[in-house]
């Protein structure tokens, strides 16, 4: 009665090369209920774990046709930009600061830098590590140390393991720190001589150059000297780099978006029109990045 539910979910690990390990964290199942489902021996309720495997495939098998196509174009102005950055705080243990647009291709790019250096720690700050303690817990967990709650035992530590290691942090998300926070960091390139990237909306460079209350980030700000700034702002050459084999007006049309919403929303809109081309087996066209720009965001604004 179950051996339809059986035979799909073991083509699909086969597809995915999923184990039932895997299988079992997606699905909320045990190992061993899934191990005997499978092996038709389960005793228990087969009929709602063919019921959680059937729900659990409908979108698990969709997923198998996912598709991003676009390339990673290391000349794209805002991502030279984000790597001069990265390279700048790492090479001369300084540090430095990388703001501007959302969806500008920030987190790419220092992902790219994190993936190929040795010796990058990358984080990324969120609404639960505002504080001192949190993001400097956050460093410790990264370099695999069970470090001391309280702050002070968490800079001590981190000093200890970080001087004269020539290591690079970089915080993604860095808008989310707090003043103290902010100034935790700093100390910790001070003592610890490790250099640190903060990345993330106009926030902090705001706060930096402003007149109210700047008083508070002067110590931070006179150590920053380089501070770059992307912006949604790209060419044709680039979007062509990136979206390899696009018509001309596809290419257009791609630039019209990323400039207007942003390159990260023109990526997600590509792969879904190119998804849905894969499918019929048709070839991109600029109806379809229109089509899919109107189901999405219910009208055409590009």
């Amino acid at each position: 009665m179950f051996d339809e539910a059986r035979q799909t979910l073991t083509e699909f690990m086969e597809q995915s090369q999923k184990s039932q390990r895997q299988i079992s964290k997606e699905t909320g199942l045990s190992t061993s209920v899934i191990s005997q489902f499978l092996g038709g021996s389960y005793a228990g309720d087969n009929e709602e774990v063919a019921k959680i495997v059937n729900q659990y495939l409908t979108v698990s098998k969709a997923r198998l046709n996912n598709v991003s196509s676009s390339c990673f174009y290391a000349d794209l102005y805002n991502t030279k930009e984000v790597l001069f950055t990265c390279f700048y705080a790492h090479r001369h243990n300084d540090l430095a600061l990388v703001s501007g647009d959302a969806g500008a291709g920030k987190t790419t790019a220092l992902k790219h830098y994190a993936e190929t250096n040795t010796g990058v720690i990358f984080v990324t700050a969120n609404a639960c590590t505002t504080s001192a303690t949190s993001i400097l817990g956050l460093f410790g967990d990264r370099l695999g140390r069970n470090v001391p709650g309280r702050k002070a035992a968490l800079m001590n530590t981190l000093i200890e393991q970080l001087a004269g290691t020539n290591r690079l942090i970089i915080i993604d998300e860095a808008d989310h720190l707090s003043l103290d926070a902010l100034q935790a960091v700093r100390n910790l390139n001070d003592l610890a001589g490790v250099g640190i990237v903060l990345a993330g909306n106009d926030k902090i460079y705001r706060q930096m150059l402003s007149g109210r209350r700047s008083y508070e980030f002067d110590q931070l700000r006179t150590r920053i000297i380089v501070r770059k700034k992307v912006y949604n702002d790209y060419t044709v050459e680039e979007m062509s780099a990136m979206f390899p084999g696009l018509s001309q007006e596809c290419i257009g049309y791609m630039l019209k978006l990323a400039c207007a919403e942003s390159l990260r929303t023109a990526k997600k809109l590509y792969d879904v029109a190119l998804e849905f081309t894969a499918v019929k087996g048709q070839k991109l066209t600029a109806k379809h990045l229109r089509d899919t720009q109107k189901q999405l965001f219910g009208e055409v604004v590009a």
